[in-house]
This record gives C-alpha cells, structure tokens and sequence, in this order.
C-alpha cells in the first residue's frame, strides 16, 4: 500500500481548528496538540529526521535511568521540541540536536498580546540555553534566534483573522464565485518556520 503524504495544511483547515478550539475548549493544550503540533507535523512530514515532540509534561521531576530532560528544559520546560532523530532514551547522549523549542499560548486564556512577565521569561530562559524559540497563540507567531530581532507573523486577532482576497483564475469564465479570502501571511509563515528550524 502507497500512502502519499503531503506537507500541504491550508489556511482554512488551520481557521476551523483554531476557531473549533476557542469555542468549545480554550485550553492551551487543545492549540498546543490539536493545531500546532498538527501543523508542525505536516510542515515537516517529508523529512524524516525531524521529529516534534510534546514535552510539556516532562517535569524536574521526570528524569529517568533512560532520559534527562537537560538538554531542552531548564528553569522552565517548553511544550514542544522540533529535534532530529529524537529518542526518549537519551541518558548516554552527549548532545541533542534540537532546531527549536515551541511555546504555545492560548489565544482566549493566555493571548500573546498580554505581554506576561511569565511567558517572556520562558522565552528567555531558552534563548540562554542556546535554543532558537517559536513562541505562538494561533493567531501571532514570534520567532526567537539569540540575539537577533524576533520575527513575527500576525494571522489574526480575536476580533478576526486578518484575510485578503484572493483570485482564482482557474475558475474564470465559469458560474463559480472565483473571489475567496485567504491569509495575508500564511503560505510566509509556512516557509519561514520550515527554514527557520533547517538553518
């Protein structure tokens, strides 16, 4: 059996689950595992040396004969790693090799834009440690590379999603609506988390 698998997640998938979230359950964890690590996933799908991997429940607590969490957690642990060739049996290992560490937010419960001394505090706790850093609520991405000046991608506010029409010339000429709304920066942000991991 040939299973094709494909890197493609539309703006439009990506709109329904973060909408589907805010309005039956807000919790983080639902956009941390139901939308970004889906999208994450399929950004990557085709390489099969990345791995993303939930470690938000990866406590101090939660070293073992087999694991150590201290090559991606510190005074804080992330919720998602972007690694290749992940293992959970890392004790023996001298180094990982982490692309990023992602922080995800809840768009109703945690918004970005409310700017907490908490959430950025995280982030610099993994800057320190030498991790690149994807901080994200759905609607806003901030990348984090050191020293340099964070990129961001605003898709949206919690007023609405921040849309341009877009042109089908494939359907010109026949009775169909060719005028659809898509992202204003969707297919960048899609290339920019790819490139910024790989880099």
């Amino acid at each position: 059996m040939n299973i094709t698998k494909s890197n493609h997640f539309a703006f439009e998938e990506y709109k329904e689950l973060v909408e589907k979230y805010i309005k039956i359950d807000c919790r983080e964890i639902n956009f941390q595992n139901r939308v970004v690590l889906q999208l994450l996933e399929r950004i990557f799908i085709k390489n099969h040396s990345v791995f993303i991997v939930d470690v938000s429940t990866q406590y101090k607590n939660k070293s073992s004969n087999i694991h150590d969490r201290k090559f991606y957690a510190w005074e804080y642990t992330p919720d998602l790693l972007i690694v290749k060739d992940w293992n959970y049996n890392n004790k023996d290992k001298q180094k990982e090799d982490y692309l990023a560490v992602v922080e995800v937010k809840s768009p109703v419960l945690d918004p970005i834009c409310n700017n907490k001394n908490h959430t950025f505090a995280e982030i610099e706790n993994y800057k320190a440690h030498g991790s690149k850093a994807i901080l994200t609520d759905c609607y806003e991405w901030i990348f984090y590379d050191g020293d340099k000046e964070p990129e961001r991608y605003v898709l949206g506010d919690k007023n609405g999603w921040f849309l341009k029409e877009k042109n089908n010339s494939i359907v010109q000429g026949f009775d169909f609506d060719n005028d659809r709304l898509e992202s204003v920066e969707w297919n960048s942000l899609i290339r920019f988390i790819e490139n910024f991991c790989l880099q």
